[in-house]
């Protein structure tokens, strides 16, 4: 049985509850506080509109290209491909080995140049021998690398020194010998000049006595005749001194011409051998190059881009191209192309952020850049039928990633750029098209 109320008390019960104050008062508070958050969400976000900076970027699609050119590998002298190290698309650094070209005749001049420097070399050390007048002292290294050499310059040094020896010996003993006749010469000078004066002494002595007819004219006869013995005998000793003198002194002159001859041809050979060792050490200077340039080695850090020979043990011309390296820098390249329409306000120096397309930027990035170069002129793009200009990007981050893990990019990859031109707010982004519409609308007629 449902219990219903009277009408009296419903009615009561209703003018109680309307006459209570604070059934009216929430509702309306809520929704105030309503209308007032939303107020205050929009003055906020007006507020922002109106002066939070937004860039302006223009968009540049484009690709990495090398920052100097590509280095074609070549061989300067030709030969045979002996050994091919680098490989398509092989990151190499500088001076790692990228082929081996062999030419056998280079080879064997080398080796030919380099046998002659060596006997330059130990020529040179023998003759400073001769001119000490002592033994040679031939360099451990070069006495381990021609020892036939060595030896043979050994040989001839003892050989040279036993003639030398034998040709002064000869003329010291025929100088001794001129020294020894002279000695005696002199003192049988000095016999003869002690033993004349007595013989004069008789000789006056006699003359005396047959003047006073006193003595022996045979007497006298042989006091003179021994005067003039010792006389003459004396006379030609002196001649005979003056004879060996001479000689003595043409002796000596051949011992010192013979001695000043020797060390003249020591010194003049040495010359010879010192310009001969000069020149050849020069010729091998460049035959070393030539040998050292079978190895073809990069000249740079970078990539390997392509093999234009692969055959080991073909033939390789002179100056031929064997592969291209493409450089990789610290530096990026991007070659951009821009609108005409947006060209307007680019100019060297403006920021840009760029995107490498095989790069998900969402994940690896994007890289900062700054522009070089702003194409002068619009260049036609028969294929597309539109213009361009070109827009040169250079990024000091040659990869992505962080710094654990370095992502390549290599020149060809496709990149698009955001060249920063300047800035406005969301108002200003926001109002650009109604303010174009309705500049246009006013202008017309």
């Amino acid at each position: 049985m449902k219990l219903q109320m009277k009408p009296t008390q419903a009615r009561l019960q209703a003018e109680t509850i309307s006459s209570h104050p604070d059934f009216d008062r929430g509702p309306r508070k809520a929704v105030l506080i309503l209308v007032a958050t939303t107020a205050l969400f929009f003055v906020l976000l007006f507020a922002w509109m109106s002066f939070a900076a937004l860039d302006i970027s223009v968009n540049a699609q484009g690709a990495v290209i090398p920052s100097s050119r590509v280095q074609q590998i070549q061989s300067m002298e030709g030969g045979i491909l002996q050994a091919l190290q680098a490989r398509e698309g092989m990151q190499v650094k500088k001076g790692d080995v990228l082929a081996t070209v062999q030419n056998l005749q280079f080879n064997a001049e080398q080796g030919e140049a380099q046998q002659g420097l060596w006997g330059a070399q130990a020529a040179l050390v023998r003759l400073d021998a001769e001119a000490r007048n002592t033994a040679p002292a031939f360099p451990v290294e070069l006495e381990k690398n021609a020892p036939d050499l060595v030896r043979e310059q050994r040989t001839l040094w003892q050989t040279r020194r036993q003639e030398r020896e034998t040709s002064l010996e000869t003329l010291a003993r025929q100088l001794a010998q001129r020294q020894q006749e002279l000695a005696e010469a002199r003192a049988r000078h000095q016999a003869i000049g002690e033993a004349i004066g007595p013989a004069r002494e008789a000789l006056a002595i006699e003359e005396k006595l047959a003047a006073a007819n006193a003595g022996a004219r045979a007497d006298l006869l042989a006091a003179q005749q021994r005067y003039t013995s010792q006389k003459g005998e004396l006379e030609t000793t002196r001649i005979a001194i003056g004879r060996i003198q001479a000689a003595v002194a043409e002796a000596q002159a051949r011992l010192s011409e013979t001695r000043a001859r020797f060390l003249a041809e020591t010194s003049k050979e040495r010359n010879e051998a010192e310009l001969r060792a000069a020149q050849i050490a020069e010729q091998l200077t460049g035959r070393n190059d030539k040998v050292a340039r079978r190895e073809l080695r990069a000249p740079m850090d970078g990539v390997v881009n392509r093999l234009l020979i692969t055959t080991v043990g073909g033939v390789v011309k002179a100056g031929e191209t064997i592969m291209e390296v493409v450089p990789a820098e610290d530096r990026l390249l991007i070659n951009a192309r821009v609108k005409p329409s947006d060209i307007a306000f680019l100019k060297p120096g403006q920021e840009a952020r760029i995107r490498i397309s095989a790069y998900d930027s969402s994940i690896f990035g994007t890289l900062p850049g700054k522009v070089l170069r702003v194409g002068a002129d619009a260049i036609a793009d028969p294929e597309r039928k539109e213009s361009f200009f070109e827009v040169l990007i250079e990024s000091r981050q040659n990869y992505l990633g962080d710094a654990s893990e370095h992502l390549g990019i290599s020149p060809g990859m496709a990149a698009d750029a955001s060249i920063q031109t300047g800035k406005r707010t969301m108002m200003e982004y926001m109002l650009k098209p109604i303010v174009k519409t309705l500049d246009k609308s006013l202008r017309e007629r």
